[in-house]
Formats: structure tokens, sequence, C-alpha cells
């Protein structure tokens, strides 16, 4: 508790071809002008976009044939019933930031580590994001700093980038309830029966199997089978090197960016167990089995070391995973593991006893009075 709120307050942010590098960190890799600079301006173009999706706080372009229509887009947000998957992204009308706001009240957002990695295949079919934002609230004169992580896979479907999931979190250790019961929305409808292909969010059996697999290896911390991206040491912002993976965990300084051994992948302290209600999907311009994206979204049980003795260390946690086939296998290249967290508890972390309500949020001034929205 005092180290997220410590983090709350100190947060406060056609071309022509050509034998010679026109940009890559390594000189002595050759290319073409054209697929350096194409792979650039894709990365400019969906960095606008989602700086601009950041202000207006609109939901993104989601419609697509990209991604199984079952399967389709999702939203993950802070608060335990924050999960919308399907048609209820399409039609979702609510804010993806925390905490429910009087009417007028001002904020602002500031994207601090915005970072964009594109598919490796010569379409670029897609491109993974992860990012820290700065999410502030102006009230009784004062600048509050929420401090969220997000990350999203989005689609390339023609001139333009579709979102097929995001996930955002507050970032704290895994805390179980005082009563034990495991909170946070199922990632599945109860009519999504998998015995009809149509229906089933997993898009195929056998890619299910492969990537559980996978991420049970990862979870469990069986490092050398997994076989993630390190860093070279060169400069991951090259758009045409294969990106290294990134991790993050539900506490704040959980996160492996490649950089670091594999052995010092640590997540989670506690064993994990992967429920059954995930939606496994692929990313394409044509057939699914020969794509080379695929994205995993789903829940997690974990039972934490770090809670000895209370009448139960189990916690659900959201997971969302973003895997590319290289070498004919699946790597993770990112993912995203949090625990979501009530708007009072969120609240009395930023505003302690100054915080008077949550729905909506009102706090105490330092004069005493009570916060008022202002206009913009």
């Amino acid at each position: 508790m005092k180290r997220a709120l410590l983090l709350a307050v100190a947060f406060t942010a056609c071309s022509r071809s050509s034998t010679k590098p026109t940009g890559p960190s390594d000189p002595g890799i050759i290319v073409s002008d054209s697929e350096y600079d194409r792979r650039q301006r894709l990365i400019a173009e969906l960095q606008d976009e989602i700086l601009n999706s950041y202000e207006r706080d609109e939901l993104p372009e989601v419609d697509t044939t990209m991604i199984p229509a079952a399967t389709g887009p999702a939203r993950i947000g802070v608060g335990p019933g924050d999960v919308y998957f399907g048609e209820q992204v399409r039609q979702l009308a609510s804010s993806r930031w925390p905490l429910q706001l009087a009417p007028n009240t001002q904020t602002m957002v500031r994207s601090k580590r915005l970072r964009i990695h594109l598919s490796t295949d010569s379409q670029v079919t897609a491109a993974w994001v992860s990012d820290e934002v700065s999410w502030r609230i102006i009230l009784c004169g004062r600048t509050a700093i929420v401090p969220l992580r997000m990350t999203a896979l989005y689609a390339h479907d023609g001139d333009r980038w579709v979102q097929v999931f995001e996930h955002l979190s507050f970032g704290r250790m895994p805390q179980p309830t005082p009563s034990g019961e495991l909170r946070g929305s199922l990632m599945v409808n109860p009519d999504e029966d998998c015995r009809r292909p149509d229906r089933c969010p997993v898009v195929d059996r056998a890619l299910s199997d492969d990537l559980s697999r996978t991420l049970s290896a990862l979870l469990s911390t069986q490092s050398t089978r997994i076989q993630p991206t390190v860093s070279s040491g060169k400069s991951t912002d090259d758009p045409l090197r294969p990106a290294p993976t990134f991790l993050l965990g539900p506490d704040p300084d959980g996160e492996w960016d490649g950089t670091s051994p594999v052995e010092t992948i640590r997540l989670i302290d506690g064993k994990i167990v992967i429920e059954g209600d995930r939606r496994i999907g692929t990313v394409s311009m044509g057939r699914s089995d020969k794509a080379t994206i695929a994205y995993w979204v789903g829940n997690i049980t974990a039972d934490l070391n770090h809670h000895p003795g209370s009448p139960s260390s189990k916690v659900r946690l959201r997971a969302t995973f973003v895997f590319e086939k290289r070498n004919d296998k699946w790597i993770v290249v990112q993912g995203h593991i949090s625990q979501p967290i009530d708007d009072i508890d969120l609240a009395q972390i930023i505003y302690g006893t100054a915080l008077i309500s949550e729905k909506p949020l009102q706090i105490t001034c330092d004069d005493g009075s009570r916060s008022t929205a202002s206009k913009r």
C-alpha cells in the first residue's frame, strides 16, 4: 500500500532502393530505404492513433475480418467488472479510465513510455504496444497522479490500425480478499459453447493447447522452455529487428524487458493455474492456420507464497499475451498480468484521508470545503 502511494505521488508525466543503411542501428545490415521507411511510417501512424485515443477517450475502431469473429476484440480495465469482449467492445460507451468522476472534472493524460513493435512478417499484419500512462485528476486546485500500465495488440487492416485488445491496470502486489473469494469478471459468456465452432472463443484447439503449454512453462518459471526473445544489446527501437520479449507482472516492479537473463523472470510469487475461460485467436489476412501472430486473453489463479496463514491466499488475475511464430515456434513477445482494484481502494491509495466518496469521486480541499468539478 505504501509503495503504491509513493508511486502515485512520484508520477508527475515512393522511395528508391539503395544498398546503404538509412537508419537501422546496426551498420552491418544492408536494407532498402523503402522497407525501413515504410515500417517507421507505420509506427508513426499507430503512435498518433494511440495518443489521440488517450485525449479523446473514445473507443477505437475494432471491426476487422483479420481476427476470428467468435474470439473477437477485448478490452480490460482497472476495476473487477471492467472486462468487455466481442460485441460488448463494439457497444462500449464508458470511459477506459478508472474512478467515477463528477461531470466536467478536469483530467489530463500523459504518455511516459510508449513502445510499439511491428510483426516481422513482410505484410506487417500486427503491432503490439506498451505504455506507462500518467492519468491526472485536478480537484481543489491540485493535481493527483494515477500511474497506470497499458498494453495492446493491433491488426493492420489495409490502411488502418484496428485494436484487437487493450489491457489497462494499476500496478500493485496481488492481495487476497478477506473472504477468500476470487474476484474479477470471466472472459467468456455462458452460451459460448466450444461444441459449436462458430460460438467458441478459442479459434483452434491444437493452437490453444500449444499456446497454453508455452504459458504454463512461463508462469511456472521454467524459463528454458519458453524461449523468449532476449535483447541483443543493440537498439530495440530498430523496426527491422525482431522485438525482444516484454513482460509485466502485477507488482509495479514486476517487469522483464529482455535485457536480463531469462532466469530472472518472476512474474508472480506463487503457484499458477490457467483457468478455462480464455479467448484465443490469430491475426491474419487469410487462413488462420497460416497466421504468425496469436493472442491469448484470460484469467489465471495464483496461490500466493507471500500471504502465509491467511484464510485463502488465492487470487484471480487477468492475463493477456501476444505470440509470434518465429522459426516455426510460437514465442511470447508480450505479456501483461494484473489484479483488478475496486474504485474505493484505488481512491484511498491516491487521496488517503481526504477522500469523501468514490462514486462520484469527492475529496476534502485544504480549506475544509468539498471538491466540486471545475469547468473546462
